[in-house]
């Protein structure tokens, strides 16, 4: 009788198995989108319905991670499935490069894939030919994932860290930049917003002073793609890391880093491997390499998850059937809402992100006056509603990140729970 109920459920098992193979495990709608020319908010509940996020949750926290939607879930699961039945091996690198230096404006030679915004600027940290003394100017507000590299050049080659303030204002963060540059400084390493308070920085102008000074700009783009309309090449900055699993709403563990073509030959390349090289000959004595590759491949090597390459293509296929403008337009009128909210409550309210349009984007981080912010995230978590708290630096405020799945009765819901923790 045993042998027979394993028989069975051997046998419901491999028929499981096959229709997974068969189906995608989510329904996809995309259709729906395109034959919605709208931007009301029954388009928005549309969205909405392309992901797979929890009815009873209110989640104000993409600054983390991003939810991704059931095309981009169907997309990694089929090809992990063609993948683990055929027995083929990598693939879509060049499919998931084409569509970053398209979404990004970028050429497809300066795009290397990588697994996360830290990864980029590791490469950048260690591969500058930097000596001991050299300047390097940041924020104080950056993610351990920007400091951690630089303060370990610092802590191994003797390099010098350097912070300035933001302001209030675009032009008062570019004088606050300027002042502390000096004839060391040889890098500018600048977040494109703050993980801390969601505050657009002037990176163009930034860039623009680092070329007069002939100084490298690298910018920490962990947030902009996928809520903002990004030009790369447009910022004409030296180095930018970005990820794909925040804002663009792609898979987890997915990243890229942007090198301007003619800073390739800066620098070191520091991992070999299948890929960063034009060719090598073990045969021969001694063993030697031709080169380095010409393009991004110079900076990655080896075997990745294929298939998460093909839901970075996946990801930017669905921003750009929303479209992008419409996108940075959407998450930039619930974010102005909730500040603007926030800021009626009157002189309680300590908002230390930017009311400057160029300087705001889908993020608003603040504080209540002897209020523990902490406890308003726990008070929120208790009602389902999931935000950011922010230790980093002392900063000790609540960050609210606002994307295409939300809408405003969400944001309503979280001012409704702020003014009952005010008064209490």
């Amino acid at each position: 009788m045993k042998e027979r109920r394993d028989f069975i459920k051997k046998g419901l098992l491999l028929t499981g198995i096959l229709a997974f193979n068969k189906s995608p495990l989510f329904g996809n709608n995309l259709d729906t989108l395109t034959n919605h020319n709208g931007d009301d908010e029954s388009y928005w509940k549309l969205v909405k319905r392309q992901f797979p996020l929890q009815s009873d949750k209110i989640y104000l926290n993409n600054g983390t991670m991003g939810p991704s939607p059931y095309p981009v879930i169907n997309a990694i699961q089929k090809d992990m499935m063609d993948i683990e039945t055929s027995g083929r091996y990598g693939g879509n690198e060049d499919l998931a490069i084409e569509a970053l230096s398209r979404f990004l404006s970028t050429k497809k030679e300066e795009i290397s894939l990588t697994r996360n915004v830290t990864e980029g600027i590791n490469i950048i940290a260690s591969g500058l030919n930097l000596k001991k003394g050299d300047e390097v100017i940041m924020t104080q507000h950056e993610h351990v994932g920007h400091a951690g590299p630089w303060l370990n050049k610092a802590y191994t080659d003797g390099i010098v860290i350097k912070t300035f303030l933001l302001g209030k204002t675009a032009e008062e963060t570019i004088d606050n930049l300027k002042k502390a540059i000096t004839n060391k400084t040889k890098v500018i390493s600048v977040p494109h917003i703050p993980c801390t308070i969601g505050q657009i920085l002037p990176v163009k102008a930034i860039c623009e002073i680092a070329r007069e000074k002939n100084i490298f700009s690298f910018i920490d783009g962990a947030h902009p793609p996928g809520m903002l309309a990004l030009s790369i090449s447009d910022l004409n900055c030296d180095f930018y890391a970005g990820c794909c699993h925040k804002w663009m709403l792609g898979p987890k563990g997915t990243g890229f880093l942007y090198v301007a073509e003619n800073m390739r030959d800066q620098l070191k390349v520091l991992y070999g491997g299948a890929g960063v090289d034009t060719g090598w000959d073990m045969l021969i004595n001694p063993p030697s390499m031709k080169g380095y590759a010409e393009n991004g491949h110079r900076f990655f090597y080896g075997t990745q998850n294929a298939a998460s390459f093909k839901g970075i293509a996946a990801a930017i296929e669905f921003q750009e059937t929303i479209g992008v403008a419409k996108i940075e337009k959407r998450v930039k009128q619930l974010s102005t809402y909730l500040q603007e909210n926030l800021l009626a409550m009157g002189t309680t309210i300590d908002m230390l992100t930017p009311t400057e349009s160029i300087s705001r984007g889908a993020q608003i981080a603040f504080k209540i006056k002897d209020k523990d912010m902490a406890e308003l995230q726990k008070k929120g978590y208790e009602k389902k509603i999931i935000t950011r708290f922010v230790p980093e630096n002392n900063i000790n405020c609540l960050r609210v990140s606002t994307h295409i799945y939300n809408n405003f009765d969400e944001v309503d819901q979280f001012l409704e729970l702020t003014e009952r923790f005010i008064k209490s």
